[in-house]
């Protein structure tokens, strides 16, 4: 599958590495040919994401990777959703993208949420299907306390837990 990531911080690094290492075409910023763009960068840079990936066919499968609080109603996935026009958004949540990852999904297109779960199961990740867009706050992480990025801080979990076993 050819998949476009829009977001070049190290988690949007790290998507990019487990979908590639699935033999999936993976390129950074360029929608051109993407069967499936993923948005994952901050979620307060959502505006900026979309004019990154400029036109985006109604029949693209949009995922929404992207990190942040999802209070702010103006950059939520179903907002998003209307912006693009388009039933085929998927939100998903992978704090941590790496083989056997846990990903949570949910969204309004059955079409497109099946070829999400082929995508991320082909990529070694347990996938499980939260039903609705509008279920996408239940599946969010909990809020981070500290102001890293919740990818930072269990990338950092990992590498702790590795030195101490």
């Amino acid at each position: 599958m050819r998949i476009a990531i829009f977001g070049s911080d190290a988690r949007a690094q790290a998507l990019g590495r487990l979908l590639a290492d699935a033999k999936n075409e993976v390129n950074f910023g360029d929608s051109a040919g993407g069967e499936l763009l993923i948005f994952a960068g901050p979620r307060d840079q959502m505006d900026e994401l979309l004019s990154q990936a400029g036109g985006i066919s109604p029949e693209t499968i949009v995922i929404d990777a992207m990190e942040g609080s999802l209070m702010d109603a103006h950059s939520d996935p179903i907002m998003l959703a209307r912006k693009l026009d388009s039933r085929r958004v998927v939100r998903i949540s992978i704090p941590l993208p790496q083989l056997g990852a846990c990903v949570l999904y949910c969204g309004d297109d059955a079409d497109a949420m099946t070829k999400v779960e082929e995508v991320f199961r082909g990529a070694g990740c347990v996938t499980t299907d939260r039903g609705h867009l509008s279920n996408s706050a239940a599946i969010e992480a909990p809020p981070n306390p500290s102001a890293e990025p919740s990818f930072e801080t269990l990338k950092s979990a990992n590498a702790v837990g590795a030195t101490t076993s």
